[in-house]
């Protein structure tokens, strides 16, 4: 292993080791307010730089949210910095899927008409990043702006069918447009993964990326099911890579009536989580599944690129976490309920 390698493994757990702690989490849970749960952040080692400027008593849940993805977006750049092998590529692949959210926000806003609600919520870290023109994007009024704008880039080519459709009938089909962006997004990450990666770190990091879509493809396979779709149109909908869900696996998914049935499937095909626990949705389970596979990999692996993965998809939890427990607080959810929601 190379003294790059190693420091990339050093500087992963160490950044890990700065994540918010199972009490953090109950301790902001508790907190009555935005503005007292900007406060806990800002004095968290995780947060408390780029929260460093702020009035805790007149930042709302918007500003208090952008701030957040920030500082989780700054620990990639800097890993981009600090390493000239695996995290460049990564690097460009997490900006990639901020795009591909970022378009499809853009999307919803023209088909719902609520477009002056995308400036306010642009990531402005994102701006110099992008090969996007984001800002551009924020001001479209139609489906014909945004194909316009995209001409050229690579979601302009995925979208454009979509988007000429749209533009032609009013209505947009969101959820195809989804699919065809992450799809497009998971197979440049598995091009990439097998230009950048060789032997045992390849095969290692391939896992990793496999079963994170598995993960995702079962919450797919789950709300088609609720929508009355065959496990074929089910199918069709998932992302089509595979680790363990074989058509077989999504058939039987499709029979379960509840989450813990559907946790008792996926078991039946390796997929395994701490057995007292309880899920209110499906989307839970598998994070929580994902969550457990990614703290155990990152302790272990002795690959750099795959403890990177690791650490970018433990960043992104705790980060949802955090959103979840803000919105908690915002509607006066409380703290027993928050937590029920979390995925730690």
């Amino acid at each position: 292993m190379s003294l790059s390698q190693n420091s990339v493994i050093a500087r992963s757990r160490a950044v890990y080791g700065r994540s918010l702690t199972v009490d953090d989490i109950s301790r902001l849970c508790a907190m009555t307010s935005v503005s007292q749960a900007a406060a806990f952040l800002k004095n968290t080692d995780r947060y408390g730089n780029v929260l460093a400027d702020i009035e805790p008593a007149t930042i709302h849940r918007g500003q208090l949210e952008a701030l957040l993805d920030k500082a989780v977006f700054g620990i990639f750049d800097s890993f981009r910095r600090f390493d000239l092998t695996e995290s460049r590529w990564f690097f460009r692949a997490i900006v990639s899927r901020l795009e591909a959210e970022q378009v499809l926000i853009a999307v919803q806003g023209v088909a719902d008409g609520s477009t002056d609600s995308y400036i306010t919520a642009l990531p402005a870290f994102l701006i110099e990043k992008s090969g996007i023109q984001l800002l551009e994007l924020g001001r479209a009024q139609s489906f014909a702006d945004i194909g316009r704008i995209l001409a050229g880039t690579r979601c302009g080519r995925i979208l454009e069918p979509l988007l000429t459709e749209a533009q032609a009938t009013g209505k947009v089909n969101i959820r195809e447009c989804e699919r065809r962006l992450y799809t497009d997004y998971y197979l440049a990450c598995m091009k990439s993964l097998e230009k950048n990666c060789r032997g045992s770190a390849k095969t290692e990091l391939k896992r990793a990326f496999l079963k994170s879509i598995d993960m995702k493809n079962v919450v797919t396979c789950c709300r088609m099911k609720a929508f009355g779709f065959t496990p074929e149109a089910a199918a069709a909908q998932m992302i089509p890579f595979r680790y363990r869900l074989s058509r077989e696996a999504v058939e039987d998914l499709m029979k379960q009536p509840d989450t813990d049935s559907i946790r008792r499937s996926l078991e039946q095909i390796g997929f395994r989580t701490d057995a007292s626990a309880q899920f209110a949705a499906v989307e839970q389970l598998t994070e929580r599944i994902s969550l457990e596979y990614f703290r155990r990999t990152m302790r272990l692996s002795r690959n750099s690129s795959t403890v990177y993965f690791c650490l970018i998809e433990c960043l992104e939890n705790e980060l949802r976490n955090i959103k979840t427990i803000i919105e908690g607080i915002r509607y006066g959810v409380p703290a027993g309920g928050i937590m029920e929601m979390l995925v730690i």
